[in-house]
């Protein structure tokens, strides 16, 4: 069975529902009236979120986005490198003027950026933790099973 046709399906999908997430749309971004991060960003972003997985230890098998155990954690996971990666363009990007008693700032929005980072990552690293604790003593034990094995369904 070839499993490429699958995973570019998945990846898409979760392009979209990344996007979605984020509202990274030109109709609720009024001020850019575009996307913010193009789609070669939000796979990044999400192949970043797969790779933080697998990196993570308790190691209980290599994810791919074909069986990412969690949307939830993917979507999150992905949100936290998009902040991350959109929060060092603010920073980069900065700057502020001042001429004839006006003061105008130019992309200042890093500290937004890395506030909704931090609140992401708290909630998400937690729970990966969780999942992963309790997969590998799944594993281990061969029969035991845990509640969070139910947080992914079929998307």
């Amino acid at each position: 069975m070839n499993q490429r046709p699958f995973a570019t399906e998945r990846m898409e999908k979760a392009k979209k529902y990344l996007r979605l997430f984020m509202r990274d749309t030109p109709a609720v971004n009024r001020l850019i009236r575009r996307e913010e991060s193009d789609d070669e960003l939000m796979q990044f972003a999400i192949d970043m979120a797969i790779s933080d997985w697998n990196a993570t230890m308790p190691y209980v098998g290599r994810v791919t986005i074909g069986n990412y155990p969690s949307l939830y954690m993917l979507m999150h996971g992905g949100a936290i490198q998009l902040l991350k990666t959109q929060g060092l363009i603010q920073s980069r990007n900065e700057l502020n003027y001042s001429a004839g008693g006006s003061s105008f700032l130019r992309s200042n929005k890093t500290n937004y950026y890395m506030q909704w980072m931090i609140n992401f990552a708290n909630d998400y690293e937690n729970k990966k933790r969780a999942i992963k604790i309790a997969q590998n003593v799944a594993r281990g034990w061969g029969g035991v099973s845990s509640e969070y094995d139910l947080i992914g369904y079929a998307w």
